[in-house]
């Protein structure tokens, strides 16, 4: 360690107690100077050395370094050193996220605090403000990765939404459109009702939670007598009624007034507002004679069919399924194949719309799911509750509970894309440490889903795509 850098000597007496600032300022700074990050690009191109690329995972924008990104960056930096040390032409990218939901949900919050929201400030003056935080915060996070001596070459510094990366991000889409590979279309999206976007699968994050199965009654239409009566046999007759269900849970029944019910689990009561059917699988012969028939939904004065879908599961509680398409993925799935109406009885805010009952209208959801048990208590449908541990979604960035939301939205076709990946893996052109990840890698690109790519915010990248109000024709272009 050279003194004319850290201006200690060897006859220097050693100090009680060691300051590394005296030391590693100096000698960082001698690094830096000196060029020791850099890597030219004519040692790969003339000389011919091998090259050594590491792009730092670019740390959000939303505040300071902590300890997480200590370990990481110390990491990489003992990898790009140990290169550098082996003669390669050793290149360390470091740069920032510009973390679309997390920054603006952070600076929402700054907002907040001072009584403001970002619609009083509006889309222009809340995007300044935003960049204000990322000047800000972006420049003490590089300076934190030069305090504990990260290798970077900071002269090739880059930000995701800089101008540059925002045009890549552009020409990627435009590709992967023109190639069929990215669609827009009406599909169940997980939905934030706090930061009023859409959300990824993996933005929506399952917590384990004790909640409630609520058991509704609908009653049969009028005319149904005969075939419930003939149902009503089958059920006492098979084993416990169904497999999995819960004791004093009557899958059929009559009510006080003579009129046959069936009975249907929930966790979201609220939801069946949004009925439009009630299915049974057609391998499930007590329920074959309802079949066709309908139920009278409660609290809406709607009648809903009664129809017959594969996904139904006879042995999981009663073996009858309300089918809310709006609000489920699996049943807007039944829905599609038995062309079932759609009906969305929620604002993107998750209150009760013009499409619910009046009674229910601008109620939170949560409200609204407790009047919906009230009134069907009232009305002497409702079949009681049991403790559910379920898994709920909530958003990655506010911990709202997510939901599933009917939504216009842009996706990635993902299934042509995983199957080269996955090829890869069967064929053993990569490997995994330990094994058993092998299968778990696979059997996610076996499973995959379509990826919802679009986002309802005002930080971020813009999808390029514009829509003319006159035609309804959609432009997707490289410029504005």
């Amino acid at each position: 360690m050279s003194p004319e850098i850290t201006g200690v000597t060897v006859a220097d007496a050693l100090p009680p107690r060691l300051d590394p600032k005296t030391i590693e300022a100096p000698l960082y700074r001698s690094w830096s100077e000196e060029g020791y990050f850099r890597a030219d690009p004519g040692s790969v191109t003339s000389d011919g050395k091998d090259p050594y690329v590491v792009v730092i995972p670019p740390p959000n924008v939303t505040d300071i370094l902590h300890m997480g990104h200590g370990l990481n960056s110390t990491i990489q930096d003992v990898m790009i050193r140990w290169r550098r040390m082996q003669g390669r032409a050793s290149l360390w990218v470091p740069g920032t996220d510009h973390a679309g939901i997390a920054t603006q949900n952070v600076v929402e919050r700054v907002l907040a605090k001072e009584g403001s929201t970002r619609q009083d400030l509006g889309r222009e003056a809340f995007v300044d403000r935003v960049w204000n935080h990322v000047n800000e915060k972006g420049g003490k996070i590089l300076d934190q990765l030069k305090v504990i001596g990260s290798s970077c070459d900071f002269e090739r510094t880059r930000f995701t939404l800089e101008e540059g990366l925002s045009r890549a991000v552009r020409e990627v889409f435009i590709r992967l459109y023109e190639k069929g590979l990215i669609y827009r279309g009406e599909y169940i999206i997980n939905w934030c009702p706090r930061c009023l976007t859409a959300l990824s699968n993996e933005e929506a994050e399952a917590e384990e939670t004790d909640g409630k199965l609520y058991h509704l009654r609908y009653p049969l239409a009028s005319g149904a007598e005969e075939a419930a009566a003939r149902v009503a046999e089958l059920v006492a007759r098979s084993a416990d009624g169904a497999a999995d269900q819960e004791p004093g849970v009557e899958a059929i029944g009559k009510l006080e007034d003579g009129r046959w019910y069936l009975t249907v689990s929930t966790t979201r009561p609220e939801t069946m507002l949004g009925d439009t059917a009630v299915a049974v699988s057609p391998k499930d012969e007590r329920y074959a004679a309802l079949i066709g028939g309908h139920v009278e939904l409660p609290l809406t004065g709607r009648l809903v069919p009664i129809i017959s879908d594969e996904w139904v599961d006879p042995g999981f509680g009663t073996g009858i399924v309300k089918v809310t398409p709006a609000h489920d993925p699996n049943d807007f799935e039944v829905a599609q194949r038995g062309d079932l109406p759609l009906l969305d009885v929620m604002t993107p805010e998750a209150t009760m719309n013009e499409n619910a009952p009046e009674a229910f209208r601008g109620l939170d959801r949560f409200e609204a799911r407790k009047k919906v048990v009230s009134e069907l208590k009232t009305l002497g449908l409702y079949g009681g509750d049991d403790v559910h541990r379920h898994s709920v979604p909530h958003c990655y960035r506010c911990n709202t509970v997510v939901e599933p939301r009917l939504s216009l939205q842009w996706f990635v076709r993902m299934t042509p894309l995983a199957e080269p990946a996955l090829e890869a893996s069967k064929d053993g052109t990569i490997t995994f440490q330990p094994p058993h990840w092998k299968k778990v890698y696979e059997g996610w690109l076996e499973n995959i889903r379509d990826w919802c790519i679009s986002r309802q915010l005002w930080w971020g990248h813009r999808i390029p795509v514009w829509y003319c109000t006159s035609c309804e024709a959609t432009i997707v272009a490289r410029e504005d």
